[in-house]
């Protein structure tokens, strides 16, 4: 898994999750339009992670940094269980499920963190539960769940791909949106079947058998 960091503000904070990075075996770190330099500051709080620091690659904007990745992570300090725009689940359940190692996390800005507009980009969006205040410092955040996911690393099938991913919800769109049906709000159902797909991981077989499913119903619709 890779790990963005949106518009970091300070290069403090970028060492620290470096350094945990590398604790927790993370390699890659993609920096977006970064407001701060990383410098020495950084470079004391990385320690033996400062290589994941002078090998990272710096981007100009959101899309360009989750372009090549098939599952992206959110993350947020507020939880909205009811949203059919994303999935959201806690650092627990995510290692428990997350094996696809074409896979981003993206940490937002130290003062606003993700805009909305960008947590809809992502397949699911993490949160970690808090007492009283549920904002935690963003390297904090990020040694929480680098923590989770590294316990939980274990061999397993073959993941669901981007294309596979996509595959599935554009014939369930299919499904959903024909006239026969005649559903209310045939886009909201398929908002919430994306919520599914992301949190379920599922093999590459499982989603093959899905997608024969999925084409005999459109070809018995479309007699």
């Amino acid at each position: 898994m890779d790990v963005i960091l949106v518009e970091p503000e300070g290069e403090e904070n970028v060492g620290y999750i470096a350094r945990a990075m590398a604790n927790f075996g993370l390699k890659k770190l993609v920096l977006v339009s970064p407001k701060c330099d990383i410098g020495i500051k950084a470079k004391s709080r990385a320690m033996h992670g400062w290589h994941i620091l002078k090998h990272a690659l710096v981007v100009e904007c959101f899309d360009d940094a989750i372009q090549p990745y098939t599952i992206v992570i959110g993350t947020t300090a507020k939880a909205n269980q009811r949203s059919t725009i994303r999935a959201y689940m806690t650092p627990k359940e995510l290692a428990s499920r997350i094996q696809d190692s074409n896979t981003c996390i993206v940490f937002g800005r130290e003062s606003t963190g993700l805009r909305t507009s960008e947590l809809k980009r992502c397949d699911i969006v993490v949160h970690i539960p808090a007492s009283h205040y549920s904002t935690l410092t963003i390297s904090h955040a990020a040694a929480i769940i680098f923590y989770e996911l590294f316990s939980a690393k274990s061999k397993v099938r073959r993941k669901m791909d981007k294309h596979e991913k996509e595959l599935l919800i554009s014939q369930f769109k299919t499904i959903a949106y024909s006239k026969k049906l005649n559903l209310r709000n045939p886009g909201n159902v398929v908002k919430m079947f994306r919520n599914v797909i992301s949190r379920s991981f599922i093999s590459g077989r499982e989603a093959h058998g899905i997608a024969g499913v999925f084409r005999k119903v459109v070809e018995i619709m479309n007699k």
